[in-house]
């Protein structure tokens, strides 16, 4: 009995109300240190304006943002609070789905294991698509094995939701139906669902969900499928066993080096985890994600943080396989480890601070979210001497860093696009053809521009702009006045 209590609801609520508010403390400390990632200042612009699509992801990363500013303001930790609290929600998800497979000691570590993942640590801290996603996932997994179990309307219903809200966060979605049909044409219990019109409802309810999406990109030209066809990149040659190495290498840093060498053990024990539907379940839910990402890393290239969605079935599968072995003394060193790499990684500046360190360029985790604010200061100064200006550049992150952190937000900046492009966001709401004889200040990082002055009538050089950020790198931008656009030359190249 006191076992059960120890393993309970409430303490690990407890636990993970904790780490929780500790993450969003670090959060406001972390507002003083460095400054937005590129990709969120990208996001808070989509967020600016409701739509059912943005250039390059579906739209419910931007709808979290937009609910989070309009609460609080659009300050740095407004913009990033939704993580820490989704992945709150996404871990009570993942206690419940254990819980609902196995008890509540299961439930109780492997919520805490996966609050604990080096991944959830470093995306705590970052509002990504992954943080929606995530939480849409876990929700399906959990009501999708209620449904099978209980065939009730609301756990269907519920499942579709979790589906349609899934597909709003990101594609990669639709392998939850592959892996859900992969496992009941196989499984012996539940193939009965496979006659359920129940199933196939949810289905369609979940497509009719994620369908204002589709509509949007049928008025859009399609350009986030094939934002997400370009980042497969299955073009020249396709055989890079390297970057399939060092993609699963990264593995062993997103979930932890103990929990994937546990997981790498587990998915070759196919015909062991046969013999336990829950566990076999949950292959099913690892597997064919796991495979599809490999392949591309193997075809293209993969970031670490695509894998993602497979870590709510593995941090299950782990953690139950080791407690129902009595291997807890694996586990709590696996959870200690990753808990000592996130806390590394939270006081990274303050533990090399103080241990006198000087961080280089090669040796700083934190190098891409430092130096916007001061740029961003010191283009302000420029632009308020040139009211007559609108703000140019010809790189998305730097315009999207800008954007944010020019006051008053320059929302009508545009892109430098002479070969009329679609690559960002920038290249599909603005077009400099619309502005012939209006002004600008071009910002960039090349100093050559000769391709872009030949079309304006007058070319003045205003400032470079140096920000030291170590002793072997300085961010460099230069700033122009250009006077009077006259369109395009033929021949103009970036």
């Amino acid at each position: 009995m006191r076992e059960t209590k120890y393993y309970s609801f409430t303490n690990m609520f407890i636990l993970l109300f904790l780490v929780t508010a500790y993450r969003i403390y670090m959060l406001v400390h972390a507002s003083t240190v460095i400054d937005l990632y590129a990709d969120e200042a990208y996001y808070w612009g989509w967020s600016q304006h409701f739509d059912f699509g943005y250039y390059s992801k579906p739209p419910m990363v931007a709808w979290l943002i937009m609910l989070s500013t309009s609460i609080c303001g659009d300050g740095f930790v407004c913009i990033k609070i939704a993580s820490p609290i989704v992945y709150m929600l996404t871990t009570i998800n993942i206690y419940f789905l254990a819980k609902e497979l196995f008890d509540e000691k299961v439930a109780f570590y492997s919520a805490i294991a996966f609050i604990m993942l080096p991944a959830v640590w470093l995306s705590s801290l970052i509002i990504s698509t992954d943080v929606p996603f995530l939480f849409f996932w876990s929700l399906g997994m959990l009501f999708f094995i209620k449904a099978l179990k209980s065939d009730s309307w609301r756990d269907w219903l519920i499942t579709a939701v979790a589906g349609g809200g899934g597909l709003l966060s990101k594609y990669t979605m639709i392998i939850f139906v592959v892996s859900a049909f992969a496992y009941l044409v196989t499984s012996k219990t539940y193939r009965y669902h496979l006659k359920n019109p129940k199933l196939y409802v949810t289905m369609v309810l979940a497509a009719l969900i994620y369908l204002p999406n589709l509509y949007w990109n049928y008025t859009h030209e399609f350009v986030s499928f094939k934002h997400t066809e370009d980042n497969a990149n299955l073009e020249g040659d396709l055989f890079h066993p390297g970057r399939m190495f060092e993609f699963l290498g990264a593995q062993f840093g997103v979930f932890g080096p103990i929990l994937f060498g546990w997981l790498l053990l587990l998915l070759l024990r196919f015909k062991s985890l046969k013999k336990d539907d829950n566990l076999y379940l949950l292959w099913w839910f690892i597997v064919p994600f796991f495979m599809l990402i490999l392949t591309i890393s193997l075809l293209s290239r993969a970031h670490a943080n695509w894998s993602a969605p497979m870590y709510v079935a593995s941090t299950v599968l782990v953690v139950a396989w080791l407690v129902m072995h009595n291997k807890r003394g694996w586990l709590y060193t696996a959870i200690g480890v990753n808990i000592f790499l996130g806390v590394l990684f939270y006081h990274y500046h303050d533990i090399t601070k103080a241990l006198g360190i000087e961080l280089t360029r090669k040796t700083d985790p934190y190098k891409r979210v430092l130096g916007w604010k001061e740029l961003g200061k010191e283009v302000e100064s420029i632009i308020k001497n040139y009211p007559d200006a609108k703000l140019l550049s010809d790189d998305r992150k730097t315009m999207a860093e800008l954007i944010y952190y020019i006051h008053p937000h320059p929302f009508d900046a545009v892109k430098w696009n002479p070969k009329g492009t679609l690559l960002d966001h920038y290249e599909l709401t603005t077009d400099l053809k619309e502005h012939i004889g209006e002004n600008f200040i071009f910002v960039t990082n090349r100093e050559n521009i000769s391709d872009v002055a030949s079309s304006f009538k007058k070319v003045e050089k205003i400032k470079t702009i140096v920000i030291p950020l170590y002793k072997d790198y300085k961010m460099i931008y230069y700033v122009y006045y250009l006077k009077d656009f006259n369109g395009y030359k033929e021949g103009e190249h970036k």
